[in-house]
């Protein structure tokens, strides 16, 4: 029994570091995805915001913490979201157009932006939509 216990014991071991070293990935792709210049914005298939970087922070001028679990189109001018909505439905669709502009609003401010929706593709759950802005003058 004790061989069985040492071969537990060193397949525990093995997949401990295994997870520390996912996780140190995973960090680095974080800090890779903060840092960046671009902004980004990470939704669920429906337009929820799952993750924000932070330049897309400063485009939206909004707080990370508001910003997650709240649908992309409510920062959406009113006059452009019936648009918005309707390319956020057929992004999915082969030949979809997946760059346009649109107008975010915070208080005080409106921004036209340039938007491309990147689809992200998971095998064993629905993916998402990453979203580059880019301001424009």
């Amino acid at each position: 029994m004790t061989a069985e216990l040492e071969a537990l014991k060193a397949m525990w071991l093995d997949l401990s570091a295994h997870v520390d070293q996912l996780a140190a990935e995973r960090q680095h792709y974080q800090d890779f995805f903060e840092q960046a210049s671009a902004a980004y914005v990470v939704t669920d298939e429906h337009g929820t915001i799952t993750d924000v970087n932070g330049a897309a922070v400063d485009i939206l001028q909004r707080r990370k913490a508001w910003l997650r679990g709240k649908p992309l189109v409510v920062l959406v001018a009113l006059e452009q979201r019936t648009e918005f909505r309707r390319r956020l439905r057929a992004v999915r669709e082969p030949h979809a157009e997946r760059s346009w502009r649109t107008i975010f609003v915070a208080p005080q401010l409106r921004t036209e932006v340039a938007l491309t929706a990147r689809l992200i593709e998971r095998r064993d759950a629905p993916g998402g939509i990453c979203w580059r802005l880019e301001a424009l003058a």
